[in-house]
């Protein structure tokens, strides 16, 4: 069977739901150095929820955001597809700016967790979740935004 016929199986109003719930999972590794930590420094020894590893690196991060959910036109399509509201896109804004211009220090994950310019993209990022956690309508997205904290919250940073 060709993947365009299982496409076709998929009707545009889940495509966007499972775009929105990919996009509120990148959201939450922007904003969890805990989960970063885990995932990046120490993914073997990281004590991980049920036998649950979130597989991943700094690189896999940016390219889920911005590659695989097409985002490096600032929402731009995402807005005019209906993925996202406008003033969604409006509140990612400071994020997203900070995450695009992101140059990382070394290739060296830890070293990424401890530079200053990584925290900012950090805290912007905790302060969309915020938003996001308030103003999301949908059930399955806020179930997955509440599993997503209770299997991996947040430290206290």
């Amino acid at each position: 069977m060709l993947m365009a016929n299982l496409q076709d199986d998929i009707s545009d109003v889940e495509l966007k739901q499972r775009w929105r719930l990919y996009w509120i999972t990148t959201i939450f590794e922007f904003s969890n150095l805990k989960l970063q930590e885990m995932a990046w420094v120490y993914p073997q020894t990281a004590k991980w929820p049920e036998d649950e590893v979130w597989s991943s690196s700094f690189d896999e991060c940016i390219s889920a955001y911005f590659e695989i959910l097409a985002l490096d036109d600032a929402y731009e399509k995402a807005v005019r597809n209906a993925n996202v509201s406008k003033q969604e896109a409006d509140h990612a804004k400071k994020f997203h700016q900070l995450a695009a211009f992101y140059m990382e220090p070394d290739a060296n994950s830890q070293e990424i967790l401890q530079d200053e310019e990584w925290l900012m993209v950090v805290s912007a990022a905790k302060k969309f979740w915020e938003y996001l956690k308030k103003n999301v309508t949908s059930q399955r997205e806020k179930d997955l935004m509440n599993n997503l904290e209770k299997k991996f919250p947040f430290s206290c940073d």
